[in-house]
């Protein structure tokens, strides 16, 4: 592909962040909920170790369109921008399944930690446990919006480190023309 018809970073990140969208919802739905079916935990740990190799992909894919002239700092842009934008289609995804189709998740999960904290005995009197059921008694959990906006950062901050790792190993190799 010719420099004329090379689409911007910017362009083939947004292009390449639906599909990012779409994995990353998946795994974040799986998530959510795991606690109730636990096949699903496999499912998001297999799918989260598989992350880089699709940020890897993407990468890869254009290292070759550019005829392997595409610069380190352009291919980490992709995988940057590919995940922020994946960001933002899992984060809405997951804001209506937490918000509607699980309203009580966080409730649920906080005691679940405190139910497992309590059958520790080393952990039995532990300060950690007072302040979780402090939270549950004052109702001061997190909005699904605060969760989600963590998440959000989370996966932005993450895909950052996980790019420029991933842009390294996408230049490795020839290009065939």
């Amino acid at each position: 592909m010719n420099t004329a018809e090379q689409k911007s970073v910017f362009r083939l990140g947004a292009e390449c962040g639906l599909p990012m969208g779409c994995y990353l919802s998946v795994m974040s739905v799986a998530s959510v909920f795991a606690d109730r079916l636990p096949m699903l935990g496999l499912v998001v740990m297999v799918m989260l170790f598989a992350t880089p190799l699709v940020i890897w992909y993407f990468q890869r894919r254009y290292w070759r369109e550019s005829e392997g002239m595409a610069e380190y700092s352009a291919m980490w842009m992709l995988g940057i921008l590919t995940m922020i934008y994946g960001a933002l289609i899992t984060g809405l995804v997951t804001w209506c399944v937490v918000e509607w189709g699980r309203p009580d998740f966080l409730y649920d999960q906080l005691q679940n930690a405190i139910d497992a904290y309590r059958k520790m005995p080393e952990l039995k009197n532990n300060e950690i446990l007072d302040v979780m059921q402090k939270a549950i008694d004052t109702n001061a959990l997190p909005s699904t919006i605060e969760m989600v906006s963590n998440m959000f950062w989370l996966t932005a901050f993450g895909g950052s480190l996980v790019s420029a790792v991933t842009a390294a190993f996408a230049r490795i190799g020839r290009v065939k023309y």
